[in-house]
């Protein structure tokens, strides 16, 4: 390539990458007019920031309602990612104005408290994604996709550097395979890509449930960043289905072989704290119907054993209000 068409190249990647990263801190930004540099008035600028910023992740409602919002109005400064003075020249009625970039995490934990739906807590997304020459793209190269994943809400991790993960198996839903992440990674959520120069391939591996989808047209970055979202839209929904539902009911489990099998699972009822009672209501040779009784939606408590690497989601079953399947 050369020189002259090689800088372009790289001053348009370098663009694409800055957008993409001002896009996902733009929610969490705000510029609030100030008389001068002082301590109290720098406070209360934190204060008015942050509420205008609260009032955005909720979709425009007004957050002082919120039961965060009293506790974390206190001591807005501790919310603050960073900030910085600039001259208006009296625009806005003011001197100077101050730009705060408020953490996204801590703005999630403040609309969180007191929502049951948000304050559950979400599996990582463990990322499997090669470029086309095959080579495991590593934390710098994923950067974009992580960053996006962290403004929806979505702890992102990679294989350890000794892993030897079969993605193929894991992309196609094999139980072994999805398990045996699950156990070494604690989460059974994984992302499986193929990321090429203009396009790429994912596949979303969900407690044994697998979603596939392809994307071209972009810079690498804004690809990237666009299967975050896209995981998170799926794992949204994903998400809010397991938050309602009846907190009593009838779970069948599949794959239960022997009495340690029998034994665990009984275990992983039992060591749940929500789990009020559990009891065996039939059986036959697939598996057992299990009467089910918790102080939780039992959706949502089901979905979390999935992290543990023996429960993973089944198809449905006659009688049943869940399946699932128990992997040894």
């Amino acid at each position: 390539m050369r020189p002259a068409r090689f800088l372009a190249f790289l001053m348009l990647f370098l663009l694409s990458f800055v957008g993409t990263a001002a896009a996902q801190t733009a929610i969490y930004t705000v510029t609030v007019p100030v008389a001068d540099t002082s301590a109290a008035v720098r406070d209360q600028a934190f204060a008015n920031g942050l509420t205008q910023v609260l009032a955005r992740a909720s979709n425009g409602a007004d957050p002082r309602s919120k039961p965060g919002y009293a506790e974390a109005i206190k001591q807005p400064g501790g919310l603050v990612q960073q900030y910085q003075y600039a001259r208006t020249g009296g625009a806005n009625g003011a001197p100077l104005s101050l730009d705060i970039v408020f953490d996204p995490g801590a703005i999630r934990r403040v609309l969180a408290v007191g929502d049951a739906a948000a304050a559950a807590p979400k599996s990582p997304v463990l990322v499997i994604a090669r470029d086309a020459s095959g080579k495991l793209l590593g934390q710098q190269d994923l950067l974009p996709l992580s960053q996006m994943a962290d403004t929806r809400g979505y702890q992102t991790i990679l294989p350890k550097p000794d892993a030897t993960l079969d993605a193929n198996a894991i992309a196609g839903g094999d139980p072994a395979a999805i398990a045996t992440v699950a156990r070494q990674y604690n989460t059974a959520v994984i992302l499986i890509g193929k990321v090429g120069g203009d396009q790429t391939d994912w596949t979303l591996v969900s407690a044994g449930r697998t979603s596939n989808w392809k994307d071209s047209g972009e810079a690498r970055a804004a690809l990237l960043s666009n299967g975050a979202n896209a995981m998170a839209d799926k794992l949204d929904r994903q998400f809010a289905a397991t938050q309602g539902g009846s907190s009593s009911g009838k779970v069948w489990v599949s794959g239960l072989r022997s009495a340690a099998d029998y034994a665990g699972l009984l275990s992983t009822f039992q060591n749940d704290p929500a789990v009020k009672s559990v009891a065996p209501v039939g059986a036959t040779a697939e598996g057992v119907l299990f009467n089910v009784s918790a102080t939780a939606p039992l959706a949502r408590l089901i979905a979390g054993y999935a992290s543990a690497g023996h429960v993973l989601a089944a198809d449905a079953h006659d009688g049943a209000d869940l399946a699932v399947r128990w992997i040894p």
